[in-house]
């Protein structure tokens, strides 16, 4: 139960379903519920089976690629096959600054007199767009009961960016445009993903 919730239910959890389980439960046509449970169930396996035989094919497709974006952490074969999908031939685009814009990350700027004032692309590929918005909120937050960070690099910048007035929406902002010049640079050369040096986690000792 602990695994398979991703740590959000323990031990405790687990009796107390079991316990719920056991009692007896006189319920007009059961036999007809029980039924239609455990048909959603199969449905529900096979979906994961074919998910997981997709994923496989997919993981076998990126590397005709020489696909490095997963890497990342945070970035699973799915993730970067849609990025691949939606981004295309990276040679279009000569500067990070162009795929920010055309993912709609980068802001529009509007000038009125003497103010510029800048606010949120709402064009650009959204489905990219969402890509990276995904990935920002994954790489700047922490996972599982013991808070545990996935990239202590984007984690202290994310903060970073909050404790200089900006609100969590522009913060992820920031590490979204962030993500798109990694991600640039990333396909572009051809590189995998390595931390700053200060931000390299101990690996885990291997197990015998």
């Amino acid at each position: 139960m602990h695994e398979l919730s991703n740590g959000r239910c323990g031990a405790a959890k687990a009796q107390e379903i079991v316990d719920s389980l056991q009692e007896e439960i006189s319920v007009e046509y059961q036999d007809v519920r029980d039924m239609t449970v455990q048909s959603v169930i199969r449905q529900i396996q096979s979906n994961l089976d074919e998910m997981e035989r997709l994923e496989a094919c997919l993981k076998v497709f990126l590397t005709k690629f020489e696909c490095t974006l997963t890497s990342m952490t945070g970035i699973d074969v799915v993730t970067a096959s849609q990025m691949l999908s939606c981004i295309g031939d990276i040679k279009k685009f000569s500067s990070p600054a162009k795929l920010a814009r055309y993912s709609g990350v980068a802001p529009v700027t509007y000038s009125s007199g003497k103010r510029d004032m800048q606010f949120a692309n709402q064009r650009g590929n959204r489905e990219l767009n969402s890509l990276f918005y995904g990935l920002a909120v994954r790489v700047a937050g922490s996972v599982g009961p013991t808070n545990k960070v996935l990239n202590p690099f984007f984690y202290e910048y994310y903060h970073k960016k909050i404790k200089e007035g900006k609100t969590k929406r522009q913060a992820l902002k920031c590490v979204q445009r962030r993500l798109v010049n990694i991600i640039w640079t990333m396909l572009t050369n051809g590189e995998e993903y390595v931390n700053p040096p200060m931000y390299n986690l101990p690996k885990e000792p291997k197990k015998a």
